[in-house]
């Protein structure tokens, strides 16, 4: 029992548990009934079509998704063809726990994030407070009691990813009208139109929000139960880690729907989670003073850093949209390679980072064979390089080289990109009197300069005493005042970045 109290003073004497700045790579499964249409994110909001009060950055992805619904599922009308007629679709049939953990731990994977409620307020897990679960529709199945088991057999902090605060405002377009025929969506329905249905018994009035006005703001008895709910799954599966999808606390001052009033109810659950977490707990957020780094830890979703963080923080990002999508259009995120992974990895790990990589899912619960074959290589680089990832921390000088990462990619205005490197971007973790000097493209003339590493740039603490191509082997060095100079191999020892020890 520690003692914190629901406050950011008590709060801020909280330190993030040391198995996280330790671990760098996880996996998440931000996995659920969206996948059901291999359409991407946001599915279930997007199905209905735009909306007067829809965003206008959602335009051309709802009338997209929008049509793919009508094209595969029919016209969405009162009573069937909306967000909640996605559940019962959902199957896992073939959902594997323990055959996906062993494949992400060969991936060099150190923890593993299961998502346990999305913004279509939907379950994932069975709970006792809300009766739209998988646990009753669909899979009919504790996704993530079957989550954390795997996790926890194979010896992986497990965590645990809630997004259902933003219901409030994503999933309103229920009570709105379907833009070619005017009819009236199933915002409106009530328990007793289930009967003799799929969904006889559950009531809509709990999945959807209450009808509302655009930008009003939730009342209170809303908060309250987001915070149940979520407080129940943690006293379940005690997870090590909670991300939660807001820029603050979820229904606080700042967060990205404030009820009426502000809700505290998110210092009181941080509280009480600390206090009971037998590892420590860790709670991640999207906008973190500085002051309230240790009480909560930044989570940057596919946003890189340029400079080295004084405490860990978490990147978040997916390989292509977060949930599965056959559409590689322009409004979708595109697949990963190994090399844009690796690069980000070393690339966080530098300026003391953590990366979380959602693997999509098929509905059925299986993933592909290029997200297998991304993974493999992955882990085959990490098995050579994972000593100067893993365990490490910044050193002096985070990175070097003129490839910046400011440049703004993507519809959503995120800065993650596979980026063409040079031989002189370098990243640099240190380990006891190691450091590691990552380079992320070979040179041609085989010679790697690193400048950080000159006696002119004052960063050495002493005469280096032997440098080792990891992979390779030792390598023939020189030391000037304006670089450490390192003589490389006719042929690259691994793929996408080549990492050098300096004891």
């Amino acid at each position: 029992m520690n003692g914190f109290l629901p406050d950011w003073q008590s709060l801020r004497g909280h330190s993030v548990p040391a198995w996280f700045g330790e671990a760098k790579f996880g996996i998440w499964s931000h996995w659920g009934p969206q996948s059901v249409a291999r359409s991407g994110d946001w599915y279930a909001r997007h199905l209905y079509g735009m909306q007067p009060w829809s965003e206008p950055w959602e335009r051309g992805r709802a009338g997209r998704q929008h049509a793919h619904h009508r094209a595969h599922f029919g016209p969405t009308r009162p009573g069937g063809g909306g967000a909640k007629d996605l559940f019962h679709r959902w199957r896992a049939e073939r959902f594997d726990p323990d055959e996906l953990i062993d494949l992400y731990v060969s991936s060099g994977a150190r923890y593993f994030v299961a998502l346990a409620t999305h913004c279509d307020n939907f379950d994932l897990w069975d709970s006792r407070q809300h009766d739209w679960t998988a646990a009753r529709v669909g899979p009919r199945r504790d996704i993530v009691g079957a989550w954390e088991r795997a996790a926890r057999a194979a010896g992986l902090p497990f965590g645990l990813s809630f997004h259902h605060n933003w219901t409030w405002r994503w999933l309103d377009v229920a009570h709105g009208n379907d833009p070619e025929t005017g009819e009236p969506y199933d915002g409106a329905l009530t328990r007793a139109d289930g009967a003799g249905t799929w969904w006889d018994g559950l009531d809509p009035a709990t999945l959807y929000p209450q009808r509302h006005d655009p930008g009003a703001r939730p009342p209170a008895h809303v908060a309250e139960r987001f915070y149940a709910r979520v407080g129940e799954a943690l006293d379940r599966y005690r997870p090590d880690l909670v991300y939660l999808d807001d820029g603050r606390l979820p229904f606080d001052a700042g967060s990205v729907v404030e009820s009426e009033p502000v809700s505290t109810a998110g210092l009181e659950l941080l509280a009480r989670y600390y206090n009971t977490c037998p590892t420590g707990g860790i709670v991640t957020i999207k906008d973190v003073p500085d002051a309230d780094r240790t009480a909560v830890v930044m989570d940057c979703e596919r946003r890189q850093l340029d400079e080295a963080q004084p405490h860990p923080w978490q990147f978040d990002t997916s390989d292509g949209e977060w949930f599965d999508c056959a559409d590689d259009g322009p409004l979708f995120h595109p697949r990963k390679t190994p090399q844009q992974i690796i690069h980000t990895l070393i690339d966080v790990v530098s300026k003391n980072g953590c990366l979380l990589l959602n693997i999509p899912q098929h509905a059925d619960g299986t993933v592909d064979a290029r997200a297998r074959a991304l993974l493999a290589e992955v882990g085959g680089w990490l098995r050579v390089c994972g000593e100067g990832v893993y365990g490490t921390t910044p050193w002096l000088r985070a990175s070097e080289g003129t490839t910046g990462l400011g440049e703004v990619k993507g519809y959503e205005g995120y800065n993650e990109a596979e980026r063409a490197y040079r031989p002189g971007d370098i990243r640099f973790t240190r380990k006891g009197e190691a450091v590691y000097a990552t380079l992320l493209a070979w040179p041609d003339d085989r010679t790697a300069r690193i400048a950080g590493l000159g006696t002119a740039a004052g960063l050495l603490e002493r005469r280096p005493a032997a440098v080792e191509l990891l992979g390779h082997g030792p390598v023939g060095w020189r030391l000037a005042p304006d670089a450490l100079y390192a003589d490389l191999p006719p042929e690259p020892p691994t793929t996408a970045a080549y990492m050098i020890k300096v004891t």
